[in-house]
């Protein structure tokens, strides 16, 4: 790993700044006190009178694919044991609610509901209330079977397919202003329902009697049961929902269908999660999970104590803990399922010219911005982040462009007008308002590269947010910094929702190759795994050999764990997973061994 760049000493995090920081603390809120509080009460075990009255229904057995094994039954003694309890942070602003039925960006807990799917931490879809699931062989037509348990809703009342026809419908509504509605566009008159107000009962999803689902898409989409498994559709309870409106996911409304339910929740304070014990699968190895809302330095000194278990770590922060012996070790990385390109716009000069657009990726040294953002961006080289399925490694032969070789670039550079310095028009690289430090930095250190190496001259354009989506749609750039969420984890999320003509975000870029567009047809109907791979793999073919864009660097997220963790999710690279936007089980996959010091 190439080294860290020095650090000024004031932003060490020493025992003194600590200290310093835990008196300022004490003033933020009273979240870290409930933390304590909880962990005292903790040492106790959980009162029956918390759990529902009725009975749990039986035992079914746990798909090996998806989840862990439960923990083995104690021997009888006298003093029951503590309930397993999991301080958990990373949140710095009190949920707006737990409805991710009607916003998948509520801010709330997703594992308080379970879908038809979930995604496993390859982001492959696993059963979860649909026990299996089938479809044609066009993959237009989808029909999944649920789990036939007498309960599931943490009330008791059992888990039905009318729930999802409902939430699905509820979700799309006009009135509901659901962000994510998009997702379940390919659904027969999904969007009809969502934009121009058609019947509810037009929309292409059918109980076809309690335990069975059957859903008709518009094309075929071979990679639908990923979305399946997203947080933006989950289920909601309606009779929750009838009953409390808006504020049903509020503690002592709240009826969930996932491994948790919700038990407590101090606005601006705290909330407080225990098992749902109507859930299908028992394989659950916490019991209790405490997440108090806290600032994100005050989130650093609770950790330091020792009263988180998981904590997130802030940008500005990040040099501190990375040069800190004692948080440094307890430092996790995982990947965000999202990646920063250039994109560059083929009709405009001087990236209409071939040569200069495969000049942009010989010149930038990523594994400098690597090391210049405390590993904020792992380079990238292809579209798809590692982890997920399609991510190409760096040394396939059709990333040989991205390879960081200046005097490649500069030869490259020959057979155009700007081999010299002086006939480069003056370039302005786009990028929407409110680049946070580090985001700020990468951009900064790709232009002055660029300059440096090629002596292209450019400037920054920050775009402001309410004018964003019109330079997308009217191509009104050069050159396009752009940091791409993931709305799904597949490669058809990137390729296809960027580039394809019919269907890209950028609207006004210009470009289209009719072999691409067969290729993305091809890849949404394919439904073996290797030749649907095989398929993305030209389509980042194609895109290289035009340098239609340029990766950059693959986001990355900063948690400190404490050694007590003993499991948390990883993928089958050994890779931390989550948690993220995407993968919503995280506490799923964690167990806790002894507590001690550290």
């Amino acid at each position: 790993m190439p080294d860290r760049p020095p650090t000024a000493q004031h932003h060490r995090l020493t025992r003194r700044r600590l200290l310093g920081w835990m008196g300022a603390a004490a003033a933020l809120s009273g979240s870290a006190l409930l933390v304590y509080r909880e962990r005292q009460r903790a040492m106790t075990p959980v009162p029956g009178a918390e759990q529902p009255e009725a009975s749990p229904p039986p035992q079914l057995a746990t798909p090996a694919i998806m989840l862990p094994s439960p923990r083995a039954t104690p021997s009888p003694t006298s003093t029951p044991s503590p309930p397993v309890v999991f301080y958990q942070g990373g949140f710095v602003e009190d949920p707006q609610s737990h409805d991710f039925n009607a916003n998948a960006g509520c801010g709330g807990d997703p594992e308080l509901f379970g879908g038809l799917v979930a995604l496993n931490p390859d982001y492959e879809p696993v059963p979860d209330w649909a026990e299996s699931w089938e479809s044609s062989g066009d993959s237009r037509r989808w029909v999944f079977t649920l789990r036939r348990s007498r309960s599931g809703w943490s009330n008791g009342d059992p888990v039905r397919a009318q729930d999802f026809v409902w939430s699905w419908q509820r979700m799309l509504a006009p009135e509901t202003g659901a962000p994510q509605a998009p997702l379940l566009f390919d659904v027969v008159n999904a969007r009809a329902v969502n934009q121009e107000g058609a019947d509810p009962a037009l929309l292409g999803v059918r109980a076809l009697d309690d335990w069975t689902i059957e859903i008709e898409l518009e094309e075929p989409r071979s990679y639908f049961p990923v979305l399946l498994g997203l947080p933006g559709l989950l289920p909601a309870h309606r009779p929750s929902v009838e009953a409390w409106g808006d504020r049903w996911t509020e503690a002592g409304r709240c009826v969930s269908n996932g491994p948790f339910q919700l038990t407590t929740w101090e606005r601006g304070r705290a909330f407080t999660l225990t098992r749902n014990p109507y859930y299908w699968n028992s394989g659950l190895r916490i019991d209790r999970c405490v997440t108090p809302i806290l600032p994100a330095q005050e989130e650093l000194v609770t950790f330091f104590r020792g009263d988180l278990d998981l904590a997130s770590v802030a940008a500005e922060s990040l040099s501190s803990v990375v040069l800190d012996p004692v948080l440094s070790p307890q430092l996790v990385r995982p990947l965000e399922p999202a990646i920063w390109i250039l994109v560059l716009n083929t009709l405009r000069a001087p990236f209409d010219q071939l040569p200069v657009r495969r000049a942009l990726g010989r010149a930038i040294d990523r594994e400098r911005l690597w090391q210049l953002t405390y590993s904020v961006a792992t380079p990238a080289f292809s579209l798809v982040p590692p982890g997920m399925a399609g991510h190409l490694e760096e040394d396939d032969e059709i990333l040989a462009g991205q390879r960081f070789d200046p005097d490649a670039a500069r030869r490259l550079l020959e057979t155009t007008p700007y081999a010299d310095p002086a006939a480069w028009p003056p370039v302005t690289l786009a990028a929407r308002e409110g680049l946070n430090q580090q985001e700020r930095a990468l951009v900064e250190d790709v232009l002055s590269q660029l300059a440096g190496n090629l002596g292209m001259p450019l400037t920054l354009r920050e775009v402001p947010h309410q004018d964003w989506e019109a330079v997308l749609e009217q191509g009104d750039f050069q050159l396009l910094w752009l940091r791409w969420d993931f709305p799904y984890p597949d490669p058809s999320a990137a390729y296809a929702a960027l580039f394809a003509s019919e269907r890209r975000q950028i609207r006004g870029l210009g470009w289209a190759d009719p072999t691409f567009e067969a290729l993305i047809r091809l890849g949404d109907r394919e439904t073996d795994r290797l030749r649907r791979l095989a398929i993305y793999r030209q389509c980042e073919r194609i895109l290289q050999e035009q340098a239609i864009y340029v990766p950059i660097g693959y986001p990355v997220a900063a948690f400190l764990v404490k050694p007590w963790v003993q499991a948390m999710p990883r993928n089958r690279q050994g890779d931390p997973v989550g948690p993220n936007r995407l993968f919503s089980r995280f506490k799923w996959y964690v167990s806790l061994g002894e507590r001690g010091s550290g």
